[in-house]
């Protein structure tokens, strides 16, 4: 007879072996002799060249136009940048330390690009509100409240905790108690 539990950990086991994601440890499998890209030497190991190659690359009308309208419609450049570096390195033309250091120079190169098609591209796709903008927000959620509470409407069993939790300070020319 089939265990219960071991039965529902071969379900599990096998549902995750359908998830077609890698194995622990899979990478140490493969054929030393037909290394990933990513695996082997880098292409460049210099900046100045690695810069000049990327600004060729980029430059191929199949690669600039789709680059040009991406960024027209509102791509941040610091992400545009982000993918083309990560594509690059993925295909084994720098490693991660120079994958990094082309960073600067690639976002400088799509604003070039987008200053030449005649627009102004997003850097940095910002979510988070500025100070000023959380301090409008606060005081627009304090109004509200102030609209809306009425004082006479807190439950007792609130008052009484919320005396007992805040701390009773005494005044600087009050007698001392003597304990």
């Amino acid at each position: 007879m089939i265990n219960p539990q071991t039965e529902a950990s071969f379900k599990e086991l096998r549902n995750l072996s359908q998830l077609d994601k890698p194995i622990p440890g899979q990478s140490l499998t493969n054929d030393p002799d037909s290394p990933l890209p990513f695996e082997q030497a880098s292409v460049h190991t210099e900046l100045a060249p690695a810069i000049d190659d990327l600004i060729v690359r980029l430059c191929e009308p199949d690669i600039f136009h789709p680059v040009i309208n991406a960024l027209r419609a509102g791509l941040p450049v610091s992400e545009m940048a982000e993918q083309i570096l990560f594509e690059g390195f993925s295909q084994g033309f720098y490693n991660p330390d120079l994958m990094l250091l082309l960073v600067e120079p690639t976002m400088y190169i799509l604003i070039a690009f987008a200053d030449m098609a005649g627009f102004e591209p997003e850097i940095d796709n910002d979510d988070e509100p500025t100070p000023e903008e959380e301090i409008t927000q606060l005081d627009k959620v304090i109004e509200t409240a102030k609209e809306k509470l009425v004082v006479s409407n807190i439950p007792a069993e609130i008052k009484s905790k919320i005396e007992e939790a805040v701390p009773k300070e005494k005044s600087l020319l009050s007698k001392e108690e003597e304990e």
